[in-house]
């Protein structure tokens, strides 16, 4: 038993022999670099860090693009609140209430009775009513144009005819 149990230790110890030659036989493989500094030999999604500067460069570009394009509509909204709110148009201020909400002769007639004939977009009455249409400030802020100037010509034409459209044509003492 005993040279039976010598040949299986001898057999064994020859295996582990064995095996550590083969494992040092074997080049063991370099640790990969994650990332090697050097132009063109990173690479995340594919692409260099040419191609990601590239994209980046193309991507500010649009934004500054799209920057310019919201500036220039804000100098055009700018341009064009201050037609609604400030440039005294009186004439087509009403025709444009006409054709936006009927009632012209309604709005004609209110408007030249309000302002005394003058038909002036900046009257004032003591009575706290201002404007082309003498809106109190209360019936004013009623209004969907309240966000606007009351001495805006546009808006108070606007707001008149929106207001006979809902059915407040009487709320003026001129009829």
């Amino acid at each position: 038993m005993t040279s039976r149990l010598f040949a299986v230790a001898t057999l064994a110890a020859f295996l582990a022999l064995v095996g550590v030659a083969i494992g040092k036989s074997k080049p063991r493989p370099e640790p990969v670099a994650k990332r090697v500094v050097g132009y063109g030999q990173i690479r995340y999604g594919g692409m260099g860090p040419e191609k990601w500067a590239q994209r980046w460069r193309a991507a500010r570009r649009h934004e500054l693009e799209l920057e310019l394009e919201v500036s220039a509509l804000r100098s055009r909204l700018k341009g064009e609140r201050r037609v609604m709110m400030h440039d005294p148009h009186v004439v087509e201020a009403i025709n444009l209430a006409c054709a936006t909400f009927g009632y012209c002769s309604t709005l004609w007639r209110k408007a030249k009775c309000e302002t005394g004939g003058s038909f002036s977009p900046t009257s004032y009455n003591a009575s706290g009513a201002s404007g082309l249409f003498q809106f109190l400030p209360s019936t004013w802020r009623s209004t969907p144009f309240r966000v606007f100037s009351i001495f805006s010509p546009y808006a108070s034409a606007l707001a008149a005819g929106w207001m006979h459209e809902h059915g407040r044509g009487g709320e003026w003492s001129c009829q």
